[in-house]
């Protein structure tokens, strides 16, 4: 669905290299998982940390090529992912 649409879907994991090389490995994810175990990116992207919630919020963006967000979600929390269709229409040039 998304790769018909040319694009990738990257995950970006608060956690080292190893711990999302097994989790990957364990449950064969068809998606690019990137280790963040400093939160680097969740800061450069304002990810939200919820204390009562034990952590980082789930964030969803939509980057262009040109690497310009053309939309993003900062859920409330697990429960609040949006719709595949959702974010397909918020892929650049595909609707």
């Amino acid at each position: 669905m998304f790769v018909s649409r040319g694009a990738s879907i990257v995950v970006v994991a608060p956690h080292a290299r190893e711990e999302v090389e097994a989790y990957w490995t364990e449950h064969a994810l068809p998606f690019d998982g990137i280790p963040d175990p400093e939160k680097r990116l969740g800061k450069l992207y304002r990810q939200e940390w919820k204390m009562l919630k034990l952590g980082l919020m789930p964030a969803l963006f939509v980057v262009g090529s040109g690497g310009k967000i053309a939309w993003l979600h900062y859920s409330g929390g697990m429960s609040d992912i949006p719709a595949n269709g959702t974010v397909l229409e918020a892929i650049p040039g595909g609707s």
